[in-house]
């Protein structure tokens, strides 16, 4: 009796077990559906006028092509278009280097396209015109402003760069500051309250443009060497036609159309290529 009651329990826990493994591979996973509207994150490095100014074109051009709603993400740091990209609060997230790298390890962000630029990007070391400093070294013992800690361009590979000529910062200078945006960073230096500031080129250049920096009271100390930066990327769990679909959105914009052309310029592309 005892032999049987033994047999049958495990009997009745094997083929309990069996069902189970049955009915969990006939489970299919759900498929990935095609958002109804686009949220799209863009990292904060400049003023949020200016982040506007400069996005809301290129968000009605996805808005038209997609033919969805689209809607511009502007968070209140780096770290947050990182958290609302790993909490499925924003689709599409336009990223630096760094935070490319972190989102991919933490959120499996997947890369869709980046400008002709961000291939051979760089970033500026700026002073004030009338600063008799030649090179980086003439600057020991002033102070330095960088842009967000975890920008690509405004942190990390500005100090890998002086790293490389044997400066640490922290060291090397009486003072290091993060502005926690490019056009702060640059203000910054224009103010007086730091000597030299290390800024995103294509941001700096806009500024030139555009009058909101002067020539004849700011200059470029230092450009660094080229490395690669900023990239668009989407969620992971998006069907892949609809990756395909965001991604030629950004591949067919071409600088021989007129509209897209000043689109592009918006952006400071001249084109977009596939990640």
């Amino acid at each position: 009796a005892a032999r049987w009651r033994r047999f049958s329990s495990t009997f009745a826990i094997t083929v309990i077990t069996g069902v189970a493994i049955f009915l969990a591979g006939c489970t299919e996973a759900p498929k990935a559906t095609r958002p109804d509207a686009l949220k799209v994150g863009v990292l904060p490095d400049q003023s949020v006028e200016v982040i506007k100014a400069r996005y809301s074109g290129f968000m009605g051009y996805l808005s038209k092509t997609l033919d969805m709603p689209v809607e511009l993400i502007i968070p209140d740091s780096y770290a947050d278009l990182l958290d609302m990209f790993h909490e499925k609060k924003v689709q599409l997230a336009y990223f630096g280097g760094v935070t490319f790298v972190q989102a991919s390890k933490r959120s499996n962000a997947t890369p869709v396209a980046m400008r002709d630029v961000d291939a051979k990007f760089r970033s500026y070391f700026l002073v004030k015109t009338d600063d008799p400093a030649k090179q980086i070294t003439d600057l020991e013992g002033r102070k330095l402003a960088f842009g967000s800690r975890l920008s690509t361009s405004g942190h990390f590979m500005p100090r890998s760069f002086l790293q490389e000529s044997g400066i640490i910062p922290e060291d090397f200078f009486s003072e290091t500051s993060f502005s926690g945006a490019h056009d702060k960073t640059a203000y910054m230096v224009r103010d007086g309250a730091v000597d030299v500031g290390a800024a995103n080129a294509v941001v700096i250049d806009s500024m030139y443009a555009d009058g909101r920096l002067d020539r004849k009271t700011m200059r470029i100390l230092w450009e660094t060497p080229p490395y690669a930066d900023y990239v668009w990327a989407l969620q992971s769990n998006v069907p892949e036609s609809f990756l395909i679909e965001v991604r030629d959105a950004f591949l067919s914009l071409s600088p021989e159309n007129p509209a897209h052309g000043a689109l592009l310029n918006q952006l400071g592309a001249g084109l977009f290529e596939p990640v």
